[in-house]
């Protein structure tokens, strides 16, 4: 195959390829966004069960109260949390990853936008006066359960997949475009006079 018609031929592949990484995007956004959603309460209730004595020490009103600032601010911050997951550039970034991913974690790109998640259990916890801040979750990890019908690790490994296909194409890109410069040059060489008067 000619150069200049693998070069064509690669970069359809990889805008095919982008097309699935940006369509398994979609797909997993509302997964995401179900799941962020319910993790403050999820990890704040953890938090309150495990902690008898300290849960001894809240009323029923105080409970109310904080199960209330949950909901209202979870909801703000999943939609914070959605608005950056939704920038193309993050999934993007995860074609830089090398060896096989499991998790979409393993894009810091994209997941250092779930950071808000745990800051606010953070908050809540500490406003609340919850022992053992040290204890505190640090990261939001991906669910690993079936929520909507959909199974995120399955489909992060399909992004994944993804992802690898693209770095492929993109390093034969440039190994087929380098070939053609260094031909080129060649030929260049080749077609250039001695430059000797003798």
């Amino acid at each position: 195959m000619r150069g200049e018609d693998e070069i064509k031929e690669l970069r359809t592949r990889e805008a095919r390829a982008i097309q699935s990484l940006l369509r398994l995007k979609a797909e997993i956004l509302p997964v995401l966004a179900e799941d962020l959603v319910r993790y403050p309460e999820r990890e704040i209730r953890k938090r309150f069960v495990s902690s008898p004595e300290f849960a001894a020490t809240l009323d029923d009103a105080a409970i109310a109260r904080l199960k209330a600032e949950v909901s209202q601010r979870a909801s703000a911050m999943r939609d914070r949390v959605m608005a950056l997951l939704d920038e193309d550039e993050r999934w993007l970034a995860g074609v830089a990853h090398e060896g096989p991913g499991k998790s979409l974690a393993e894009n810091a790109r994209l997941w250092e936008a779930t950071r808000a998640a745990v800051d606010l259990v953070r908050e809540l916890l500490t406003a609340y006066g919850f022992p053992n801040p040290d204890e505190y979750p640090t990261e939001y990890r991906m669910p690993t359960w079936f929520i909507g019908g959909k199974y995120l690790p399955g489909l992060a490994e399909k992004y994944w997949a993804c992802a690898a296909e693209i770095r492929e194409v993109r390093a034969r890109l440039r190994e087929v475009e380098e070939a053609l410069v260094r031909n080129d040059l060649g030929r260049r060489w080749d077609r250039a006079g001695t430059g000797d008067k003798a």
